[in-house]
C-alpha cells in the first residue's frame, strides 16, 4: 500500500525518472511512490517537473482503492490520479493532501495547478482543503 509520494535529494546517481527515462542526478531533488514490479515493492522515482505532470483530478470509471487507505471509491467519485502511460495510483479525495503533503510543499505546487482541478464540485474542492491529516495552505485571497 502506497504511504504517500516521497521527497528526497536522490542519495546517487543510479535511479532514472520513470516518465522521461533521463537520469537523476546525484543530489538533485527527485519524488518517489511505492509500487509493484518483478515481485516485489519497488520505489518509482521521477524528476519533481515530471512528477507534477503525472497528477490529474477525475472520476473513477469503476470500483476500484484508495492507494493510501485502501478505502473503496465508487463508480463516478472524483479521485487524485497520479498516471503514468502503462499504470495509475489513485487517492480518494479525502487523503490526497496527505499523500502529496511534502511533494506540494517543496515542489511549491498549489493543488489549483492540477489538471481537472476545475471540473470538482464546490464541495469536492472543501473536501479537499480539508483532507483528514494534513491542511494544505490556500493561497491567500487577492485584495
Amino acid at each position: 500500500m502506497v504511504k504517500k509520494v516521497k521527497v528526497e535529494k536522490a542519495k546517487s546517481d543510479k535511479s532514472s525518472c520513470k516518465k522521461c527515462q533521463k537520469k537523476i542526478s546525484f543530489d538533485e531533488l527527485r519524488a518517489g511512490v511505492d509500487c509493484w514490479m518483478g515481485g516485489r515493492t519497488v520505489t518509482a522515482w521521477l524528476h519533481m517537473k515530471c512528477m507534477a505532470e503525472c497528477f490529474k483530478f477525475d472520476r473513477c470509471k469503476g470500483k476500484g482503492k484508495c492507494k493510501l487507505s485502501g478505502m473503496t471509491m465508487e463508480r463516478g467519485e472524483a479521485r487524485l490520479e497520479l498516471a503514468k502511460e502503462y499504470t495509475g495510483i489513485f487517492f480518494k479525495l479525502n487523503h490526497s493532501a496527505a499523500a502529496l503533503a511534502d511533494f506540494l510543499k517543496e515542489k511549491k505546487m498549489d493543488p489549483k495547478s492540477i489538471k481537472g482541478y476545475s471540473a470538482l464540485s464546490a464541495d469536492e474542492k472543501k473536501l479537499l482543503w480539508r483532507s483528514s491529516s494534513v491542511r494544505l495552505r490556500r493561497p491567500a485571497a487577492k485584495a
